[in-house]
């Protein structure tokens, strides 16, 4: 996930370097940049953590359905009493735990690509095609 988001950042930093470049012209300082970058990881970390938290859950929840199936389906007269188990069930704590571990692996992952945007030269950018 790390590596998508470098990724999704450089190119975004490609295709705004005309942009950056003009609000480094207006005043912008390298903190500036670095902040408006670093924001935009973490927003991409914290959409991958919900739809990671939400897929898992699903899937969670799918595969107890098909896990009660077999189990009610067997044989066995001793597995029935496991009928109603819940397999996959993952404490509350931890769906936020990995939110804020997607938000945080986002902000890092995009310390790089902020930097790159903040070391731009503005003339060369405002130059850029």
């Amino acid at each position: 996930a790390a590596i998508g988001i470098v990724n999704t950042l450089v190119m975004s930093i490609y295709e705004r370097f005309r942009e950056i470049g003009i609000m480094k012209a207006v005043g912008a300082s390298n903190s500036d940049i670095n902040k408006i970058f670093l924001y935009e990881a973490g927003a991409i970390g914290f959409m991958g953590g919900v739809l990671g938290v939400i897929t898992g859950y699903f899937f969670g929840k799918g595969l107890n359905v098909i896990a009660s199936y077999f189990i009610q389906t067997s044989t066995s007269e001793g597995l029935t009493a496991f009928s109603n188990l819940n397999l996959f069930e993952v404490p509350l704590w931890l769906f936020f735990g990995a939110i804020i571990f997607a938000i945080l692996v986002g902000i890092i992952a995009g310390v790089y690509p902020a930097r790159r945007a903040a070391r731009l030269d503005p003339i060369d950018a405002l130059r850029h095609e």
